[in-house]
C-alpha cells in the first residue's frame, strides 16, 4: 500500500528523520530527509513528496520559517503536513496542518496518519473550491448546533464555507461528505471539532471596542457595584467569548487606572473562549497597532511597551486576567470550580450572533444564574434580549446599553408602553431605557467637573410621555437596527395608526415580515410604499431581497440596480449584488460590487450599525467583506 508513498521529514539536525526512517521503511513507505536550513521548499518541488513531517524545535526559528514559506507558496494546499513539537499549545495555531503531534511523539498515531493518507493516494486532490450544497450545509449546521451551539445561516454561511474548505484541504478530504465523516470520527479523538471551530469563530476585535459601553461601565455600573460590594470587598467579572483578550484586558486597565479604591479588594477577571488559538494569543499579550487604534494615549503609555512591530501588554495587567477554555453550549456554568458562580458583571458581546434563538435563550438563562440578582450583562450593539429573556431589565448610560438581572423584571414594550421603573435601594440608581433613549444621556450636568472618588449621579431625564410621530418612527428605526423586531413593529404600528400612508413605516413592516420569511406580506408592504413614493431606494432594495430569497436571481439584480440608481452610497445593494453575481458566475461583477461595498464601509465611523445588514457593525461587516474577498480570490 505504501510502497510508492514518499514521506519527507524536515527537522533541524536530522535526528527525527534517523529515528523514524527504519520504522516507516518497514511499513513500506519511502522516506527522505531534509533540514530547515537547506531550503526544504526547493527539495519539495524537486521530489514532490506525498507527506511532509516537520519538526518545530523549541527556541529555534528554522521550523517556523519553513512553515511560513510553505504558507506563502500555498504548498499546504497541495501536500498534507504533519507537525510535531514540544510546544503543545501550537496545535490550535497551525490549523492548516493535517495533524499535530506533541512530543514525545505518539508513534502509533503517526503510523495511523500515514496509513490514512497513503490509502487516499491516487484519488485526486481536492478542488481549489468546493461549493457547499444545501444538503451538506444543513448537515454541518445541525452538527455544529449539537456539539458547539454555533448556528450558521445564510448571513454567515460564507464563514462556514471558508472554514470547512481549509480543514478539507488540511486533512485531504475530497468533498464535504468525506470531511463530515472525518469530523464525526475524529471530532473528539483528534480534536478536529476544536480545530474547525478555530476557523469559524475568528473575529476582529480591539481594545476598548464600543467605547460608550466602557463609559457606562466607568460612570455608572462599576461605582454602583463598588458600593454594593463594599462589605465583602470582592468583585467578579467574566468576559465570555473573549477572543484574543482585548476585552478582558481593557476591563483590567479600566479598573487599574480609574478605581484606586479597589486596592486591597479580591478582584477576579475570568476570560473564556471556544477558540484555543485565540486563548493562547491572549495569554501572550502581543498586539499590533491596529488593536490599539481607539486606545487613549495615557493607556498606551502606561500599559504597553513596543515589541517588534507591535506592542506587548505589561505583565501587571496580564496577571489580572485568567484565561480558560469554555464552550457555552456544552460547558458547565454556573460552577464554583471554574469561577462562573457569583459573578457581578458579564461581558458577552457579539457571541449570541452564532447561536439559534432556542440556544440563546438557554445560554442567557444560565448567564442569569451566574449573576444573581442585580448582576450586569453587556451584549454587543447588534444584540438584544428582546423576546429572549424576562429576567433582565435594559438600561442606558453614557450612550451605552446594558442589562441588569432583576427578579420579576418586566418585558420591554413598545413606545407608549414603557416598563415601570423600580426604585433600587442603592445609590446611583439606573433608569430603565425607553425605546427612544437620549443620544448620550448625561449623568452629570453638562460642563460640570468630575467629582473625585465615587460619583453621586442624578437620574437621566424622563422619557417624554407624548412623543411626536417623528420620534416614534425614529425609535422604531433604532430598534430595527438592534434587531429588536417586536419593539420596532409595535412602534411602526403606532405610526401607521396615526398616518396610514407613512412610506417609511410601511417599509419597516415589510423588512420585518421578510426577516420572518413572510414574503407575500413583505411584498404587499413594498407595493404600498412604492405607490406612495416610487423613488424610494430602500423599497427597491427590499423587493430585490424578496426576489433573492425566492431565487429569482435576474429579478433581484434588476431591483438592486434600481436601488443604486437612486442611491449609489446604499451599501447593502452593492453587497447583495456581489452575492447574486457570484451565484450567476459573473465573478468580475461580483468582485466590483464587493469592492464598492467595502469602500463605502471604510468611510463610516467605526461603531456604525449598517442598516438592513442583520445588525452588523461597520467593523464586523468589513470582516465579512474581507472573508468574501478572500473566497473570491481563491475561486480564481
Amino acid at each position: 500500500m505504501g510502497r510508492n508513498f514518499l514521506v519527507l521529514i524536515v527537522d533541524d539536525d536530522l535526528e527525527l528523520c534517523e529515528a523514524l526512517t527504519e520504522r516507516l521503511t518497514a511499513e513500506g513507505y519511502v522516506v527522505q530527509c531534509a533540514t530547515h536550513g537547506a531550503n526544504p521548499l526547493s527539495r519539495i518541488r524537486e521530489i514532490a513528496p506525498d507527506l511532509l513531517l516537520i519538526e518545530l524545535g523549541t527556541g529555534r526559528p528554522g521550523g517556523l520559517e519553513t512553515l511560513r514559506r510553505l504558507e506563502i507558496s500555498r504548498t499546504w494546499q497541495r501536500v498534507p503536513v504533519i507537525v510535531t513539537s514540544e510546544q503543545a499549545e501550537l496545535e490550535f495555531e497551525l490549523l492548516d496542518a493535517f495533524d499535530f503531534l506533541a512530543k514525545p511523539l505518539d508513534l502509533q498515531r503517526l503510523l495511523e496518519d500515514v496509513a490514512l493518507l497513503a490509502s487516499r493516494k491516487g484519488r485526486g486532490a481536492p478542488p481549489s473550491t468546493s461549493p457547499l450544497g444545501e444538503r451538506e450545509f444543513l448537515r454541518f449546521q445541525e452538527y455544529l448546533i449539537l456539539h458547539s451551539g454555533l448556528h450558521f445561516d445564510q448571513r454567515n454561511r460564507s464563514i462556514l464555507e471558508r472554514g470547512l474548505l481549509r480543514r478539507m484541504r488540511a486533512v485531504g478530504a475530497a468533498d464535504h461528505q468525506g470531511y463530515f465523516q472525518y469530523l464525526r470520527r475524529h471530532g473528539e479523538r483528534r480534536r478536529e471539532l476544536n480545530k474547525l471551530l478555530g476557523l469559524l469563530t475568528i473575529g476582529e476585535t480591539y481594545f476598548f471596542r464600543f467605547l460608550a459601553q466602557f463609559e457606562a461601565l466607568r460612570e455608572k455600573v462599576l461605582p454602583e457595584l463598588i458600593i454594593r460590594n463594599r462589605k465583602s470587598r470582592t468583585l467578579r467579572i467574566w468576559s465570555a467569548g473573549c477572543s484574543t483578550g482585548e476585552e478582558p484586558y481593557s476591563l483590567a486597565m479600566l479598573l487599574d487606572s480609574q478605581f484606586p479604591q479597589l486596592s486591597g479588594w479580591d478582584v477576579r477577571i475570568l476570560a473564556t473562549d471556544i477558540n484555543q488559538g485565540s486563548l493562547r494569543r491572549a495569554q501572550e499579550g502581543l498586539y499590533g497597532a491596529r488593536a490599539l487604534r481607539v486606545t487613549e494615549p495615557e493607556y498606551r503609555e502606561r500599559y504597553f511597551r513596543p515589541f517588534g512591530k507591535g506592542y506587548r501588554l505589561e505583565p501587571g495587567i496580564r496577571e489580572k486576567v485568567r484565561f480558560e477554555y469554555l464552550n457555552l453550549q456544552t460547558g458547565r456554568f454556573p460552577d464554583p470550580d471554574n469561577g462562573t458562580e457569583g459573578i457581578d458583571l458579564i461581558f458577552c458581546r457579539n457571541v449570541m450572533i452564532y447561536f439559534r434563538l432556542e440556544t440563546t435563550r438557554v445560554i442567557v438563562d444560565r448567564l442569569a444564574d451566574c449573576l444573581g440578582s442585580g448582576g450586569y450583562l453587556f451584549l454587543g450593539h447588534a444584540e438584544s434580549l428582546s423576546g429572549i429573556s424576562k429576567r433582565f431589565r435594559s438600561f442606558s448610560a453614557a450612550g451605552g446599553f446594558f442589562y441588569r438581572r432583576e427578579e420579576g423584571a418586566p418585558a420591554e414594550g413598545a413606545w407608549g408602553e414603557p416598563p415601570e421603573a423600580s426604585q433600587p435601594a442603592h445609590a446611583g440608581d439606573l433608569s430603565p431605557r425607553g425605546e427612544l433613549p437620549p443620544p448620550r444621556p448625561p449623568f452629570l450636568p453638562e460642563g460640570s467637573p468630575r467629582p473625585s472618588g465615587l460619583p453621586v449621579l442624578p437620574s437621566p431625564p424622563p422619557v417624554p410621555s407624548s412623543p411626536s410621530l417623528e420620534e416614534v418612527f425614529r425609535a422604531a428605526g433604532e430598534a430595527t437596527l438592534r434587531e429588536e423586531f417586536d419593539v420596532a413593529e409595535g412602534n411602526y404600528d403606532i405610526v401607521l395608526r396615526r398616518e396610514p400612508n407613512h412610506p417609511g413605516a410601511l417599509l419597516g413592516k415589510g423588512f420585518i415580515a421578510a426577516n420572518r420569511g413572510e414574503l407575500t406580506q413583505a411584498l404587499a408592504f413594498v407595493d404600498r410604499a412604492l405607490a406612495l413614493d416610487d423613488l424610494n431606494a430602500e423599497a427597491y432594495f427590499l423587493r430585490g431581497l424578496i426576489l433573492e430569497m425566492e431565487e429569482d436571481w435576474a429579478g433581484a439584480v434588476t431591483e438592486y440596480q434600481r436601488a443604486l440608481l437612486l442611491d449609489m452610497e446604499f451599501i447593502m445593494p452593492h453587497y447583495n449584488l456581489s452575492r447574486v453575481y457570484r451565484r450567476l458566475g459573473r465573478t468580475r461583477d461580483a468582485r466590483r460590487e464587493l469592492a464598492n461595498a467595502a469602500k463605502l464601509l471604510t468611510g463610516l465611523p467605526g461603531e456604525s450599525l449598517i442598516p438592513h445588514s442583520g445588525g452588523l457593525s461597520r467593523e464586523v461587516f468589513l470582516e465579512v467583506c474581507r472573508e468574501a474577498g478572500i473566497r473570491e480570490g481563491e475561486a480564481r
